[in-house]
């Protein structure tokens, strides 16, 4: 009896490495990367990087190592996909990555003759053409702003060039920088004019976009991106040496990801 569920328990171990396999190995997973197979101070292979980026070990979501995005009062620390793993996302895509900020977190630099200050972050962005005006702009699929208290709230937002004026949404909660894992996801259809976004598994539906074919109004997903980027990028300057941030288990590909066990 002992010998049949050590076997029963065996074959149950060896099916969940086939299944866990073959939704990494699927041709809908366009990139998948734990960051478990590169060297320490380098991005995985296919990547570009902009800014002080790059794998350290110690502090991990899953496995060891993670994506280390250093200090910088200001500006973008990011990597980006290969252009013919963009190309390969066409007008609809998923995405997943899961991000852990060190605490204390640093706050706005509030500008001489100010009272407040605010800073806004972009996690995840993609370059392409508006599909409405025809003009080069920059979709943030997934971003923050963060108040003079450190707490922030989710937002997805448009930087086209000027004269156009950048727009966008931002959820009515506003939450709190803790020491945890978070996991984000994104969708984004072109043909539907849909943009999706989920903390932890649960849909912000505050800033849900479900425009309609042909209604870009406010949205504005193209049906092709030209880049897509993953990091850190902060338009204001933030106190101290600014904010340290890992991020690790990123994916997109064309349906859901879904999320990854923690653990060594």
């Amino acid at each position: 009896m002992k010998s049949l569920c050590f076997s029963f328990s065996a074959a149950l171990l060896v099916l969940a490495s086939v299944r866990a396999f073959a939704q990494v190995a699927s041709p809908d997973v366009i990139v998948a990367e734990d960051f478990e197979s590169t060297a320490v101070g380098a991005i995985p292979a296919g990547f570009t990087k902009t800014g002080a980026i790059g794998v350290a070990e110690g502090v991990a979501h899953s496995g060891h190592r993670a994506l280390q995005i250093e200090p910088a009062v200001k500006g973008g620390r990011f990597i980006s996909l290969a252009p013919d793993k963009v190309a390969a996302l066409g007008g609809e895509h998923w995405g997943r990555l899961y991000y852990k900020v060190k605490t204390p977190t640093p706050l706005p630099v509030v500008p001489e003759g100010k009272k407040t200050a605010n800073i806004h972050t972009t996690l995840v962005a993609g370059k392409t053409t508006s599909p409405l005006a025809n003009d080069p702009i920059e979709v943030r699929l997934a971003g923050l702003s963060i108040n003079g208290a450190g707490e922030f709230k989710y937002l997805y937002n448009v930087q086209p060039k000027a004269p156009r004026k950048e727009f966008g949404v931002s959820a009515k909660t506003t939450q709190k920088f803790t020491d945890d894992w978070t996991l984000l996801e994104w969708h984004a259809d072109a043909a539907t004019q849909t943009y999706q976004f989920f903390v932890n598994g649960q849909e912000v539906t505050d800033i849900a976009l479900h425009k309609g074919a042909g209604n870009f109004e406010g949205v504005e997903l193209p049906a092709a991106f030209q880049t897509l980027s993953i990091g850190w990028t902060n338009y204001q300057a933030a106190t101290g040496e600014g904010f340290t941030v890992w991020i690790d288990d990123i994916a997109v590909g064309k349906h859901r990801l879904g999320p990854v066990a923690a653990g060594k």
